[in-house]
């Protein structure tokens, strides 16, 4: 009985070693491994530095050939092939541009297009099978201004995976601005919260008068979250031009319509005597409590 404790105990000691010893070396390759990237990290944002400092201030007046800066960089591996490599070099290249502006942000802009990964972004968009990199593709290519891909992402704003249509709805916006809101009809699937708040959000950015034919052309949309996003973008820009589109959605039969409604309504305080009468004559039609105290509110306090 000893014997066999004692060659129970040997094998158990023998095991620990043996599984302490690969922890050990498990941790040492990994630690080699750590090493070794981000000693090719460096290299790449190296290289990067000293091409992108060359392409946009060039000391002799003439900045390098986009040859001679593809040559550089391939020297450092990015190459297609190397996938992790041109996935580095392109948040490189997104990092830089979001901390540049005109004449180099367009200089930057151009230089995507010609440097090795060009085609990265577009490739991941239509040849890849996953929905994470499908969104990463137009995300990367919206975020490097990459207009000429239009054609090409805008088949995805209703694709059925949300990160891929999101991506693709945001892009949209990006491109054409408020000409993008004719896609409204077209959608089908949800349009989250926090995406319709992203896109009111983006169309201020523009930084121009919003586009009452294009906001108008969108009202035959029968999707609830396109209807609540368009009464979104009239509070946002005080359309009081629009106020029949957000009177006739105050008794919209989904109480997430009729809320947008109600507080576009609330936040224009409309007095005209027509609307108020009308609105009298409707709340009948509501058939949530809540909401009709808040319009019976609204319209003693006006």
């Amino acid at each position: 009985m000893r014997f066999m404790y004692s060659v129970d105990l040997r094998f158990l000691i023998t095991l620990f070693l043996a599984f302490l010893a690969g922890n050990i070396l498990l941790t040492f390759v990994a630690a080699q491994w750590r090493k070794h990237t981000n000693g090719r990290k460096k290299m790449i944002e190296d290289v990067f530095a000293e091409q992108i400092s060359n392409f946009l201030y060039p000391i002799n007046g003439l900045p390098p050939s986009f040859i001679e800066i593809q040559r550089a960089l391939r020297n450092v591996g990015i190459r297609e092939e190397k996938k992790s490599n041109v996935q580095y070099l392109i948040q490189l290249m997104i990092k830089t541009q979001r901390a540049l502006g005109g004449v180099n942000h367009e200089k930057l802009k151009k230089l995507y297009g010609q440097i090795p990964p060009y085609r990265a972004s577009i490739d991941k968009v239509l040849k890849s099978r996953s929905p994470f990199q499908k969104a990463r593709g137009i995300r990367e290519i919206h975020e490097m201004d990459q207009q000429h891909y239009i054609k090409s992402i805008a088949p995805f704003r209703d694709h059925p995976d949300k990160y891929v249509r999101r991506e693709a709805q945001i892009a949209l916006v990006s491109f054409l601005g408020w000409e993008s809101l004719r896609f409204l009809p077209y959608l089908s699937r949800k349009i989250s919260l926090w995406q319709q708040i992203k896109i009111v959000e983006k169309l201020d950015d523009l930084d121009e008068a919003p586009k009452i034919d294009y906001i108008r052309n969108a009202y035959s949309t029968t999707n609830p979250d396109a209807i609540e996003l368009l009464l979104r973008i009239i509070k946002k820009f005080y359309l009081y031009s629009e106020i029949e589109y957000v009177f006739n959605n105050v008794i919209h039969k989904n109480y997430e319509v009729r809320k947008a409604a109600i507080y576009c309504l609330l936040s224009l305080n409309v007095l005209d005597h027509n609307i108020k009468k009308r609105l009298l004559e409707s709340i009948g039609q509501i058939p949530s409590d809540i909401q009709r105290s808040q319009l019976i509110k609204y319209l003693n306090k006006t």
